[in-house]
C-alpha cells in the first residue's frame, strides 16, 4: 500500500488519557507532520520513552503506524533484512501504546451504530487488525512462535468482534483451539478426505485472493488520490469502510491458517520441552527407536507389478487348462462344439429333398386341408410380391 498521511488539516492533538477527551480527537488543528523515518530513528535511540511521548498526538502516531504498515505489507519489501524486523517491532510497540491510549479514551461502544462514529475515529478500528498481522508476520524462535500465533488470533478475534458489533459483517467468529481440543483430535484417514470439497475450497480461495488483490489495487489508487485532496469527507469515510471490510475478509482467511498452525504448535508443545534450554539439557541417552518400515507408494507398487520389477511371472495354469476353465464356466465352446462350428452349417441332401417332395404330393392328392391352405397362401404371396422386390438399398 502507498504511504498514507491522514493528518491533513482536520486531525486533532490527542494527549495522555488524563488530559484527552473523545471530542479532542475530532477537533480541527494543524499538527506538525512527522515522517516515519524520523520516528524510526527516534525509536532506535530510546523506544520506551518515545512511545509514550506526550508531544505526539494519537492521530500523529497512528499516521506513522499506518505508513509503517503499508511499507511492511508492500510486495517489494524485503522481509529477510534486519531493518524490516526492526521496523516491525517498532510498529508493534507503537500500536500497543496506542491501544492503551485509545482504550482510555473510550471512543467505541457496543451499543452505537457505525454511522455514529466520526470519520477520523473510524480508522482506529483497524488497530487490532494491524497488530494481528504484525504478530503473524513476526520472526521468532520456535519456542516463541506459539506466543506470537496466540497474540495474532486474539487480536484478529478482537477486531472481528468489534466490527461485528458495528454490523460491518455477519460472520461467525471461529474459536481458537486449546490444549483440550488438540488432545481430542483424531488423525484423519484417507477415506475421510473429500477431494471434491477440497477442490471447491481451493477454487474459492483462489477466487477470493484474486478479488482481494483487485480491491487492494483500487484502495492503493484511492489512497494516493486522497493525499492530493483530503477535503472530501465522504470519500475518506468510504475509503476507511472499504479498508475495514478488506481486513475483515483477510482476518477470516488468516484465522483458518493460524488455528491450524496453533494446533500443531500445541501438540508439539505437549510432546517436546518448552524451551530451547530444556531441549539442550535433556538428560540421558536418546530413546531407542524402532527401524522405520520402507515407505511404499501404492501407485508405484502397482506399476512395478504390471510394467517391470515385481511382476508375478510364475504361471498358474497352461493355455489348455485356461480354455477348459472357460468352457466349464460357459464362456467358451467345448471341443465338440468347436468341431461342429468348424464343419459349417448342414444342408439337406438330395434324398431328403426327394422324400419331402413325395410327401407333399401325397398330401396334395389326398386334398389335405393344411396343405391346400399352405399352397394357396404361397400363391397369394407370389402374386403380391413379384420376383426382384425387397431391399433395394444397395442396388444402383
Amino acid at each position: 500500500m502507498a504511504d498514507h498521511h491522514c493528518c491533513g488539516g482536520s486531525h486533532s492533538h490527542c494527549d495522555e488519557p488524563s488530559t484527552t477527551s473523545k471530542n479532542d480527537i475530532d477537533s480541527s488543528s494543524s499538527p506538525q507532520r512527522i515522517s516515519s523515518d524520523d520516528v524510526h530513528k527516534h525509536f532506535t535511540s530510546n523506544d520506551i520513552e518515545n512511545v509514550n511521548d506526550e508531544s505526539q498526538t494519537v492521530s500523529q502516531l497512528f499516521d506513522i503506524a499506518w505508513s509503517n504498515q503499508n511499507d511492511l505489507q508492500s510486495p517489494s519489501a524485503d522481509t529477510t533484512t534486519d531493518e524490516y524486523s526492526s521496523k516491525l517491532l517498532h510498529t508493534i510497540r507503537l500500536l500497543e501504546s496506542l491501544e492503551k491510549r485509545l482504550a482510555s479514551l473510550e471512543l467505541f461502544s457496543d451499543n452505537e451504530h457505525i454511522d455514529e462514529v466520526s470519520t477520523t475515529n473510524l480508522r482506529y478500528l483497524l488497530l487490532n487488525a494491524f497488530l494481528a498481522w504484525l504478530f503473524q508476520t513476526k520472526r521468532s524462535k520456535p519456542s516463541q512462535r506459539l506466543v506470537n500465533v496466540q497474540h495474532a488470533c486474539d487480536y484478529y478475534a478482537k477486531f472481528l468482534t468489534m466490527t461485528k458489533n458495528y454490523e460491518l459483517h455477519k460472520y461467525s467468529i471461529p474459536k481458537a483451539p486449546s490444549n483440550d481440543d488438540c488432545e481430542k483430535t483424531e488423525p484423519m484417514s484417507s477415506r475421510d478426505v473429500d477431494m471434491m470439497k477440497m477442490a471447491q475450497d481451493r477454487a474459492s480461495k483462489i477466487q477470493g485472493h484474486l478479488k482481494r488483490r483487485e480491491e487492494e489495487e483500487s484502495m492503493r489508487a484511492f489512497e494516493e488520490a486522497m493525499k492530493h485532496d483530503a477535503t472530501d469527507e465522504e470519500a475518506k469515510r468510504s475509503f476507511y469502510l472499504s479498508k475495514i471490510r478488506w481486513w475483515i475478509n483477510t482476518a477470516m482467511d488468516d484465522l483458518v491458517y493460524l488455528h491450524d498452525e496453533l494446533r500443531v504448535l500445541l501438540q508439539r508443545q505437549s510432546i517436546e520441552p518448552n524451551t530451547d534450554e530444556e531441549r539442550h539439557r535433556r538428560p540421558g541417552p536418546p530413546p531407542s527407536s524402532r527401524p522405520f518400515k520402507p515407505l511404499v507408494i501404492t501407485r508405484d507398487m502397482l506399476q512395478s507389478k504390471v510394467f517391470g520389477t515385481g511382476y508375478p511371472s510364475a504361471s498358474t495354469m497352461t493355455i489348455d487348462e485356461f480354455y477348459e476353465s472357460l468352457a466349464r464356466r460357459g464362456l467358451a465352446p467345448t471341443p465338440e462344439q468347436a468341431k461342429e462350428m468348424a464343419a459349417g452349417p448342414k444342408f439337406p441332401t438330395a434324398s431328403e429333398m426327394e422324400k419331402e417332395e413325395i410327401a407333399r404330393e401325397n398330401l396334395t392328392e389326398k386334398d389335405d386341408s393344411d396343405m391346400i391352405k399352405y399352397l394357396r397362401s404361397k400363391d397369394d404371396f407370389k402374386d403380391e410380391h413379384h420376383r426382384g422386390e425387397g431391399n433395394r438399398h444397395n442396388r444402383s
